[in-house]
């Protein structure tokens, strides 16, 4: 079997793999494989300096190279702007470390295919380079998407993940969260509902009170009825957010009647991994989310990549596993 029949196999095997029923997120990155070994069969091409098949694989790789870059450059100037907006701190500086990383990589595979460097580190660097930035790519089309879509059931209970306050009041990014979860209360009621509201959110170390209390009063002072709301006031983390409110709505259950499927509101680039924790804690519901401020949008969603991935650790490994496989169809005798 040649390399380019290897990778041929591999690409449609990991096509067939995206299409079949599972989570989302693992259906992503196996589309992210695809792409790579389908990829990889014009690295011949690439390097081949005269003929149609040459000219067309050069204009395929030159067109990646520009969308990798263009990724690249959004991450420096998002992860710019928020150091310039609020200085020295982790996350924007490791966008702009991602940016910087992704860059050099798009620089490295360049020089390897036209031979000013080995073409070893160019498939070391580039295969992932551009797995993971499609991996990354289509996880935000999924927050895009999935946090935009109003659930088809009924749910008895809103709950509402909080955030950092600002001085004590509501920050925009929480404030977003909570014009959302209104409107989602009005949803389900014009829909004959009857929800609860329950905003969930801790007091931080540096935090004058608990964000659900600040996220209370917001509610309130936005013309939802204090009957209609509940406060969880004791979690640090979005598992606790979840796990409290849930034990909290059990206690309820009985004495109000209400169902007991959840729509939690958060933030869009938090919905996929809001999903994975109510998966895994077993809470039924559905996940919608708030749209995330622009100048903040690409560093909080890159920050939430890598926690997604963190968080389903072993699915990110496998998949990873799984790269290896088109890289080392290239020893095969041509």
């Amino acid at each position: 079997m040649t390399p380019r029949t290897a990778q041929l196999v591999l690409a449609l095997a990991f096509l067939l793999g995206a299409l079949f029923p599972g989570r989302t997120l693992r259906r992503s990155g196996l589309a992210a494989l695809c792409l790579t070994a389908a990829g990889m069969t014009l690295l011949p091409e690439l390097a081949a300096p005269h003929g149609a098949p040459g000219a067309v694989a050069r204009v395929l790789g030159m067109t990646v190279a520009a969308l990798l870059l263009a990724v690249a450059l959004l991450l420096l100037l998002d992860g710019a702007v928020l150091l310039w907006q609020q200085g020295i701190a982790g996350p924007p500086v490791g966008t702009m470390a991602a940016g910087l990383l992704l860059a050099a990589a798009v620089a490295v595979a360049a020089a390897g295919t036209v031979g000013a460097l080995p073409a070893a580190p160019a498939v070391v660097l580039g295969a992932p380079a551009f797995c993971l930035t499609v991996f990354f790519l289509l996880f935000l089309r999924q927050t895009m998407t999935r946090g935009r879509l109003w659930p088809r059931r009924p749910a008895g209970y809103v709950v509402v993940l909080g955030a950092a306050l600002a001085g004590g009041e509501v920050s925009p990014l929480l404030g977003d969260r909570l014009d959302r979860a209104l409107a989602a209360y009005l949803h389900l009621r014009s829909r004959g509902g009857d929800p609860t509201v329950v905003v969930s959110g801790g007091q931080g170390a540096d935090e004058e009170l608990p964000e659900a209390e600040a996220m209370y009063r917001y509610l309130l002072a936005h013309g939802l009825p204090a009957h209609r709301m509940l406060r969880e006031s004791r979690s640090r983390s979005t598992e606790e957010n979840l796990a409290n409110t849930a034990a909290l709505i059990d206690t309820l259950i009985d004495t109000r009647g209400a169902s007991a499927d959840l729509l939690v509101v958060t933030s869009d680039f938090h919905v996929v991994r809001t999903a994975l924790i109510m998966e895994r804690l077993g809470l039924r519901g559905s996940v919608v989310g708030a749209r995330t401020r622009l100048a903040y949008w690409p560093t909080a969603a890159l920050r939430e990549f890598v926690a997604v991935l963190w968080y389903d650790r072993r699915a990110a490994a496998c998949l990873g596993a799984l790269l290896v496989l088109p890289c080392a169809a290239l020893l095969l005798p041509g």
